[in-house]
């Protein structure tokens, strides 16, 4: 006996050397091989003739963004799905919660998905996580929790963003939850701008619903929500009951001395039915939703559907220099002019990605896509397309290895010369506030906004990322 204990710190360390090395093989080398994507949807689906059955509105603005989240859910009569990558801090986000308590409290069925590693829901905001399971009338539940067991799912998180409510709104982009994307009032840290769409089907209620893209969104929240990987919770003690009670009150007293304070911004700038622009047609995309290395479905179609377009513009926030990437913008800008927007070394927030990004500029640049850099102490974080005057894409898919194979991501195609237009205009504020790069790998002066000053201390913290990031390209 003492012999055995006199070797368990060797045994030990054998055992956590083993594990160390089965996760690294399960969560790192399992990526490192790219898949290719097969049974792509035929691009003329995309596009349709006459008008649709969806309309459109843009929501640009941070603060307008709250105010069509709170338009969707008081829309809501009968049932309400809402999927989220991430929650973040902040007043705000205790009042989102507070109008799906009120959903739920006036007889609406409520199912709350959120990621299952970055959700958000624990911690500070576990109150929150328990005053969803405290009321009968509303479900949550998270996609793919970390299993010990099983690495090769620890990668793959809900990327997704979007509210549907019965099957009369849709509204997708870009956004998570949180102070950051709504500026409310008061608020004075950065803002990260983004986007998203709100789809109103005007055959809601009637036997043609069928044919409107929240028929599809629909059918994509029921495939997450039944997947396999997503965990539901148990039932809750009576302690743990009452605590998500009293979380309930806390929630909905805040959102009511919000709203007596600021109603403006609960208050879109005029309601989406009088706003809303007509579409051809309007198309949900999507990822497989399976926890591994999967096919690039998403991306594969979106270079096919762009192929042979004369003029494109692209946002994304993020990007990293994968060689099917780098192949789909050369030949994009082989056949058209192609212009690229993402973020500059000053407004990213995000090293890793960044960081991935900068490092291997010069090879986008040699794609002969139009390089721009927002200038600003602010964020974007959209990601979206438009091409030929008629066709947009808004969502929650970048231009990096996570979008293309390992998240979930979805986006609206849409098909409206009015919605592109109106798109195309605020890609023109964007693009006015950013600086373009030139052929060396610089900012062309004059070309746009003044490039801003980047610390020495963020420069070379992002040098130092970029070493791990460029070798782990495949994994961000």
């Amino acid at each position: 006996m003492q012999s055995f204990f006199k070797k368990l710190p060797r045994y030990s360390l054998r055992l956590l050397l083993a594990y160390l090395v089965y996760i690294f093989t399960g969560g790192v080398l399992a990526y490192l091989l790219p898949r290719q994507a097969r049974n792509l949807p035929q691009t003329d689906s995309f596009y349709g003739s006459g008008r649709g059955p969806d309309r459109a509105v843009l929501v640009e603005e941070p603060q307008d963004a709250f105010a069509r989240r709170v338009e969707v859910i008081r829309t809501a009569q009968s049932t309400l799905d809402v999927c989220y990558h991430c929650v973040k801090s902040g007043e705000t986000t205790e009042c989102f919660f507070a109008e799906l308590l009120r959903a739920a409290d006036r007889g609406v069925r409520v199912r709350v998905l959120l990621d299952g590693t970055v959700g958000g829901l624990s911690g500070a905001r576990s109150n929150i996580a328990l005053a969803l399971r405290a009321h009968p009338n509303i479900e949550y539940r998270i996609y793919n929790p970390v299993d010990l067991l099983r690495p090769w799912e620890w990668n793959a998180l809900l990327h997704d963003k979007f509210i549907l409510a019965d099957d009369r709104m849709l509204l997708l982009g870009g956004r998570n939850i949180g102070d950051e994307y709504f500026a409310p009032p008061g608020y004075e840290g950065a803002v990260t701008y983004d986007r998203d769409v709100l789809v109103l089907n005007d055959l809601a209620g009637t036997p043609d619903s069928s044919e409107s893209v929240t028929a599809q969104a629909k059918i994509y929240m029921d495939m997450l929500w039944d997947a396999p990987e997503t965990d539901k919770f148990g039932t809750l003690s009576p302690s743990r009951r009452a605590d998500g009670l009293a979380a309930q009150e806390y929630l909905k007293e805040t959102a009511a001395r919000w709203e007596a304070a600021a109603p403006s911004f609960y208050l879109p700038s005029e309601p989406a039915s009088q706003c809303a622009v007509p579409t051809q047609r309007v198309t949900l995309l999507h990822n497989p939703v399976s926890p591994f290395k999967k096919e690039p479905t998403l991306g594969a179609t979106l270079a096919q559907l762009l192929s042979g377009c004369q003029k494109i513009r692209l946002q994304t926030p993020y990007a990293t220099a994968n060689p099917s990437t780098l192949a789909a913008l050369t030949r994009l800008a082989k056949q058209g002019h192609v212009e690229y927007l993402t973020n500059s070394m000053a407004s990213s927030p995000n090293y890793p990605a960044f960081s991935a990004y900068s490092s291997q500029r010069a090879k986008f640049l040699a794609t002969g896509v139009e390089i721009y850099e927002y200038q600003s102490t602010d964020s974007i974080h959209g990601k979206s397309c438009v091409a030929d005057g008629r066709i947009s894409v808004v969502g929650s898919f970048n231009l990096d290895d996570r979008s293309l194979y390992i998240d979930t991501e979805s986006v609206l195609i849409i098909d409206s010369p009015e919605f592109f237009a109106q798109l195309n205009a605020e890609l023109d504020t964007l693009f006015a506030q950013s600086a373009a790069v030139g052929p060396d790998n610089a900012y062309l002066p004059g070309s746009g906004a003044t490039a801003l000053n980047v610390s020495l201390g963020k420069r070379l913290l992002m040098g130092f990322v970029s070493i791990f990031s460029r070798l782990f390209r495949f994994l961000i």
